[in-house]
């Protein structure tokens, strides 16, 4: 099981990196993204994670329609308008 918190603190590390729109995928540890079942826990706490650094107004969130990919960046200035 990968943990919210191991997500958090891996998503923390890459915050300054994620200046344009990355998929919520590309987050994931590669070790993790291989197997499908490790996938969908970290996908899962990754989730949870992004949704905390949202809420702290560290990262942005996008998804532009049901069941399809969710967009993360960094939160910048334009964020704010």
């Amino acid at each position: 099981v990968y943990t919210m918190e191991q997500a958090l603190e891996r998503m923390r590390g890459l915050l300054g990196t994620a200046m344009d729109w990355v998929s919520l995928s590309a987050w994931l540890p590669e070790d993790w993204a291989r197997d499908p079942k490790r996938r969908r826990s970290a996908t899962a706490a990754s989730f949870a994670a992004a949704l905390e650094l949202v809420k702290a107004g560290k990262l942005s969130l996008r998804q532009d329609g049901a069941f399809l990919p969710i967009y993360l960046r960094t939160r910048t200035g334009e964020d704010l308008r």
